[in-house]
């Protein structure tokens, strides 16, 4: 129901206003009007009087309706909880706005924000093609978008736009990240993955060193730079084919210039690792943290046998040890003015390369073991010789990478095979270990404690990729290939940032019960506590399950948020994000505002 004022000219001339209560009701499909009660002349009046009248009026009636429950049509579920969060974090960095600015001299016929929003919201709903976007835009909470209709070629012409202006916007998200999380970049990870090609040919692709061990597929290198916290500073697209030794000139060129960093810490891994490259970071200001995994001479079964005594490394966590190497114990051709060696352990990892190698040699026994009895049956014919059938237990050896842990004979038709035990022995020495290279004046704790930091980078490779490798990247263009990765990093930005904000907040909370004195309090408290540390992936997948229901009651359209439930509501309030309103009117012109 609702205030309406009806007109009425009297035979004397004279025109009076009456105000009366009208309610809509449907009739054969169609939505008409009927007047329910009349409150009487109030041509006496003044405008603004009236108009106080009428406000009141319908404060009272706006929480009563007639109708039945039959009245009422929903018409589709939307993404809500994702949209809503992404939206108040992107609106807090002013990233429309910095887009916008950065293409102001440009010919720009449509708002390319509005779709960077929009693909970026998909990535971490619905990762797939453009094509599927298109196609279930209707399904995304986007208020902001606006009421203008979407085009599909817009899409691609924003990938565009937005590799043309990425060293602007980078340099303004950095700006406005150091401020929104308060941080200064004092140290930064860097990593380098791989990520496969499945659709048109693209100029980028080619054939290099397989992370995921598909050498046959063409791929594209990508190089992330990242804080302590895991928030992504840049990004680079490199051809498949590039080495991480040939990427970071240009990484720490752009950490000068675009960034103006004069100096911070740069942690990576060995493949990073040149004599060109170490005298581009001394030059720029820049000392390292270098990790060393698996075999090499670097981490010589000299230096595994004299500190293989575990009770001589320190503890920093429940699994995690270290030994800083003695200078004097460090290989001549190891030795650098300045440069520290921290050898580590991983009791769990050490307990997984065991297991897996364990694994491994009885799988390899059980195929000698057949090719051995094959070999004793009478087969008439020629016989195998000696270099068939070695072949054969190479390809055997080879598959589970065990060719240096047996010792394998073929004599007279007669295959024999026995574990070299020597060689285990020194292998389980290397079970759970790495190496660090420094040539930082850092405690060696603290050493260690940034180059696990970069380990984490790998869940956001693994995020990343999960965006990049739902569905083929029919992407064929370059440019374009590189505004699909760059949509996936900032994807992976914002749910980054979601996990920072919770955390902090968390940390905040486990200080508080850390301060409670009864014991049996505390540990419960702790326990409570431990159950909500949540990823930032944990979060957006608690976000998705948020929806809500567009519907219509009479003549009012509205979306109806489902119930929040108690991690959403928490997720919320670590994030500093107000809970909406249960009920979200739209208006004639479909843009969706919230109603006082």
């Amino acid at each position: 129901m609702f205030a309406q004022i009806v007109s009425t000219k009297k035979p004397d001339g004279k025109t009076y206003k009456y105000l009366h209560i009208v309610e809509s009701y449907r009739e054969g499909g169609t939505v008409k009007k009927r007047r329910v009660a009349s409150l009487g002349n109030i041509s006496q009046y003044s405008e603004r009087e009236i108009e106080q009248i009428i406000r009141t009026l319908e404060s009272l009636l706006q929480h009563r309706t007639t109708g039945s429950i039959d009245d009422l049509e929903t018409h589709r579920v939307l993404q809500f909880g994702v949209p809503y969060v992404v939206q108040f974090l992107w609106n807090q960095l002013g990233l429309s706005e910095a887009i916008r600015h950065a293409l102001k001299d440009r010919e720009v016929t449509f708002d390319v924000a509005r779709y960077v929003q929009a693909m970026v919201i998909h990535r971490l709903v619905d990762p797939s093609s453009k094509l599927h976007l298109f196609q279930t835009l209707d399904d995304l909470y986007l208020p902001d978008a606006g009421s203008e209709p979407w085009q599909l070629q817009h899409f691609y012409r924003a990938l565009d736009y937005l590799m043309d202006i990425k060293p602007q916007l980078e340099r303004a998200l950095y700006s406005r990240l150091t401020d929104l999380l308060n941080f200064k970049l004092s140290l930064v990870l860097y990593d380098l993955t791989s990520t496969h090609l499945y659709g048109h040919e693209c100029p980028l692709g080619e054939h290099g060193y397989s992370r995921t061990h598909r050498p046959d597929l063409e791929q594209v290198e990508l190089g992330l730079l990242v804080t302590p916290e895991g928030i992504p500073i840049t990004h680079e697209v490199f051809a498949g084919n590039v080495s991480d030794k040939e990427t970071v000139p240009d990484i720490l060129t752009r950490l000068k210039e675009q960034f103006s960093v004069e100096q911070c810490v740069f942690v990576g891994d060995r493949g990073m690792v040149t004599e060109k490259n170490m005298a581009l970071m001394a030059e720029a200001g820049f000392p390292y943290i270098v990790g060393f995994h698996k075999r090499g001479r670097i981490v010589s079964d000299r230096l595994l046998e004299e500190f293989a005594d575990l009770t001589n490394y320190v503890q920093l966590k429940d699994n995690l040890y270290y030994l800083e190497v003695p200078r004097n114990r460090v290989e001549d051709d190891e030795k650098s003015d300045g440069v520290r060696y921290i050898l580590c352990y991983n009791p769990e990892k050490a307990a997984h390369d065991a297991a897996f190698r364990e694994s491994a040699m009885a799988e390899t026994e059980a195929g000698l073991l057949a090719l051995a009895e094959q070999l004793m049956q009478t087969r008439r014919g020629r016989k195998p010789t000696n270099k068939g059938v070695m072949l054969k237990v190479a390809d055997l050896l080879t598959e589970k990478g065990v060719e240096a842990f047996f010792h394998v004979d073929y004599q007279d038709g007669v295959l024999t095979y026995a574990r070299d035990e020597g060689a285990l022995a020194k292998e389980a020495l290397r079970d759970g270990k790495f190496l660090i290279r420094t040539n930082t004046t850092f405690p060696a704790g603290d050493v260690v404690l940034s180059y696990k930091t970069l380990m984490g980078i790998e869940r956001a490779f693994r995020q990343i990729k999960n965006f990049l490798d739902v569905g083929p990247v029919y992407h064929w263009n370059e440019k374009r290939v590189r505004g699909h990765i760059f949509v996936c990093v900032l994807a992976y930005l914002f749910e980054q940032e979601m996990q920072v904000l919770y955390r902090r907040q968390w940390q905040r909370e486990a200080e508080a019960v850390r301060a409670i004195e009864d014991e049996k309090e505390r540990d419960q408290e702790q326990a409570e506590l431990d159950q909500r540390w949540y990823t930032g992936e944990a979060i957006v997948r608690e976000l998705r399950r948020w929806q809500a229901v567009h519907a219509t009651f009479l003549d009012k359209e509205f979306l109806s948020v489902t119930r929040a439930s108690e991690r959403v509501r928490r997720i919320l309030a670590s994030l500093g994000i107000p809970m909406p309103s249960k009920t979200i009117w739209v208006s004639e012109s479909e843009r969706v505002r919230k109603m006082d």
